[in-house]
């Protein structure tokens, strides 16, 4: 089945968070922020830029890593899964001891239990709580309180709030293309116990902007009661893997129309969690889900398949103020040593293929890394990033490495 107009579409918005993301990143990496300390977040006062944090929430890592921070991290939990920590040192997240071993500067985390609080406070390790985003308004709070804890307060929080206004910027694009025609409700399911999405959570706005609305937005604190899911019958039902399955068993739930219509999706929790670039992700996935007809080509007419596309994401593009990537990229191999070579070493590391530190030199082992990107999406392995690797490597859709 061939990709129809929103396909093309939201594959363009994708260029367009990566592309808003990455100036971001490439303003913290380059050294163009340079905030001013000693600032204070939360209460807490941060006197220089700290260079070895610990961060024990996955969710917080995501944000991190959205703005290009990751380099200052000198370990993560378990649950910062994200490929492009993968080299990062992980430790338990409910062991104090394994933390203060470490002497970070900073520890980072969306909650802390007593015992964690305690011993942290006895090695006199600084902790700083940053509550998660609820909101949209909330979303730039976070953003912005996390840019001054990395780069500074001035211009480093500015760029937290650019980075978390590009995010939306894309989710308004999506939520302009997705149909209105009528209301599509849905509802994200962790168990069929009463634990849910509801309102008061951000996975609920992230379905607001997907173009679909949660029929547990009026609840909150994620419970919710059987009884109100039947009344609300929604168009389609997101749950947790392995859930599905038991679902459709499920007597209660046989005459749900997301059941007799086959709209049951698993999905990872942390899309509706994690609040870095993920969202987006989710987002996508959420729409995509909901919206087959404009994804797929179900026309009893046999045509060019690729007929509309040109066109479907030139008006994607004119909406959302993009334009294909028409780079100019010099082609780049081993010996050179330049801010490119760091670029591209920058993302190869994101997608999962360089483990080790980098300076901008392509050497051998980059060159290897390259060859291994180039054989993972379809392109020859040559090991040198000519211009086609180089626009595929910071295409939305590049293939990160698999995990082994």
């Amino acid at each position: 089945m061939k990709r129809k107009i929103i396909a093309a579409a939201l594959c363009v918005l994708f260029v367009c968070m990566f592309s808003g993301c990455s100036q971001v990143k490439d303003m913290v990496q380059g050294g163009a922020v340079a905030g001013e300390y000693p600032v204070e977040v939360g209460g807490v006062t941060i006197s220089g830029k700290p260079q070895k944090v610990v961060v024990l929430s996955p969710s917080l890592a995501d944000v991190i890593l959205a703005l290009g921070y990751e380099t200052q991290l000198a370990a993560g939990s378990e649950e910062c899964t994200q490929a492009s920590l993968r080299s990062l040192t992980k430790i338990n997240a409910g062991d104090p001891q394994a933390v203060t071993a470490l002497s970070p500067d900073l520890v980072l985390s969306d909650s802390f239990s007593d015992d964690m609080a305690g011993a942290l406070s006895s090695a006199n390790i600084p902790m700083l709580t940053l509550n998660p985003a609820t909101d949209r308004e909330d979303f730039e709070r976070l953003y912005a309180e996390v840019s001054r804890v990395f780069a500074g307060g001035g211009a480093g929080e500015e760029a937290g709030v650019q980075g978390a206004q590009s995010i939306f910027t894309t989710l308004d694009d999506i939520n302009r293309i997705v149909p209105k025609e009528k209301v599509t409700t849905a509802c994200y399911l962790y168990d069929l116990n009463g634990t849910a999405v509801t309102g008061d959570m951000f996975g609920s706005v992230i379905m607001n902007y997907a173009g679909v609305t949660n029929v547990f937005k009026s609840l909150s604190g994620g419970t919710y009661d059987f009884e109100s899911l039947r009344i609300s019958n929604p168009d389609a039902i997101f749950c947790v893997p392995g859930l599905a399955d038991e679902l459709r068993r499920d007597q209660r739930f046989e005459n749900f129309q997301a059941v007799q219509n086959d709209r049951i999706f698993e999905m990872e929790p942390s899309l509706m969690e994690w609040q870095g670039r993920t969202i987006v992700t989710a987002a996508y996935e959420i729409s995509a889900a909901c919206f087959p007809e404009l994804l797929e080509n179900n026309s009893m007419t046999v045509t060019d398949p690729t007929s509309g596309i040109e066109s479907a994401v030139s008006d994607a593009m004119a909406n959302s103020g993009l334009e294909t990537d028409t780079t100019k990229y010099d082609t780049l191999q081993q010996g050179d040593q330049n801010e490119d070579v760091l670029k591209l070493q920058t993302r190869l590391d994101e997608l999962g293929y360089l483990d080790i530190e980098y300076d901008g030199h392509y050497g051998e082992y980059t060159a290897q890394c390259v060859s291994d990107f180039q054989q993972a999406n379809g392109l020859e392995e040559t090991g040198i990033a000519d211009a086609e690797t180089q626009r595929k490597l910071y295409a939305p859709d590049a293939k990160a490495r698999s995990a082994e």
